[in-house]
């Protein structure tokens, strides 16, 4: 995992974060929805991140790779869905794991230095959300479940912090909906 302000990011580490978060699942991904269409059943759970709902500075190349994931995953259980295959992204917040110890850090930038400054104060109190094991549990349950989600958030402030982005993104969708309308009229195919 990389951590640091998107204009700071070299090709190489963008490439290496994709290549792990978003290319490794696809291809696991792939090959086990194969299997699971040829025996018209099955439940792939897509593990995800928080970071693939909402996005902050220093998080942006992360969230690019969690989003492409969860694009791909959506659209992969419509594609499966007729086959009897559910599909689960599942989306944690922090949890004490071994994530943080082999985190690799941008080149900082001085122009950056203040609001890095702000961001490391603002998360130097912040707890991590909870033990892997309940994460395990829940995940165990949703499993178990004879209808799953397509989405399960695990984590109570991150589950606060999606629904309030959800809001807000509707909120600024309402607000703009009158110039969001006009951008199309109903015209014939070319050609047609």
């Amino acid at each position: 995992m990389w951590s640091g302000f998107v204009e700071e990011f070299d090709e190489a580490q963008v490439r290496a974060q994709m290549e792990t978060n978003f290319f490794g699942a696809l291809w696991v991904s792939q090959a086990v929805a194969g299997a699971m269409r040829r025996q018209r059943g099955g439940h792939l759970v897509q593990m995800s991140s928080i970071g693939g709902v909402v996005t902050g500075p220093t998080s942006g190349i992360y969230s690019a790779s969690k989003f492409a994931l969860e694009g791909a995953s959506e659209a992969l259980a419509a594609e499966l869905a007729g086959f009897g295959v559910d599909l689960t992204i599942v989306e944690p917040g922090g949890y004490w794991t071994d994530l943080y110890t082999g985190m690799g850090f941008t080149e900082p930038s001085d122009d950056y230095a203040q609001l890095r400054a702000d961001i490391a104060e603002q998360f130097a109190d912040a707890s991590i959300d909870s033990e892997p094991a309940l994460a395990a549990t829940a995940i165990s349950a949703l499993v178990d479940s004879d209808e799953p989600p397509l989405r399960l958030i695990l984590g109570s402030a991150v589950l606060d912090a999606a629904v309030d982005a959800a809001k807000q993104r509707a909120d600024t969708w309402l607000a703009w909906q009158e110039v969001s309308r006009a951008a199309e009229s109903a015209v014939p195919a070319p050609g047609g």
